[in-house]
Order: structure tokens, then C-alpha cells, then sequence
């Protein structure tokens, strides 16, 4: 029983007295997403430590490499399969 506090992280009584609607009634009473209270979305202020004009460009060099080597290991594949014909 103790394995379960160890890899989960809850207890047994949790898992014992687990229940959908309880869980639901946190989350509600949480994260409300209504017109007239937004404190709880206006309290997430996202603010990236990084610039995502930079990471869109990185992405985009990244993907082209990854194309050059896809497109490598097909010239590749035909050479080899070629070399195979040609031996018949």
C-alpha cells in the first residue's frame, strides 16, 4: 500500500474515497470562466522568458534540416537499390 503514496503521490484513503463528483466541485470551484469573475484567469499572466518570433524561425530552420536528411537517406535508398539491380 505504501507503493501507491510513493509512485502516485496519494494515499490509499484517496484512492479508497475517490469520487468524480468531488473532483469536479474542486475544478469548478477552482477555475471559474465566467463574465462577471475572471480573477482566476486574469491571475495566469503569461510571460515567455524567450522571443516567439526566435523559436518560430528555429522551428522552421529545424524542419528544413530535417527534410535535407530525409531527402538524403531517399538518395541514399535509391543508390543502394540500384547498386542492388545492377549486381543481378
Amino acid at each position: 500500500m505504501i507503493l501507491f503514496n510513493i509512485y502516485l503521490g496519494v494515499t490509499v484513503e484517496a484512492i479508497k474515497n475517490y469520487c468524480d463528483d468531488m473532483i469536479l466541485n474542486i475544478i469548478n470551484n477552482t477555475f471559474t470562466n465566467t463574465s462577471h469573475d475572471n480573477s482566476t484567469i486574469n491571475s495566469i499572466n503569461v510571460q515567455p522568458n524567450f522571443n516567439p518570433i526566435d523559436k518560430v524561425v528555429e522551428l522552421y530552420e529545424e524542419k528544413e534540416k530535417l527534410y535535407e536528411r530525409l531527402i538524403q537517406a531517399e538518395k541514399d535508398k535509391v543508390e543502394y537499390l540500384e547498386k542492388i539491380m545492377n549486381r543481378k
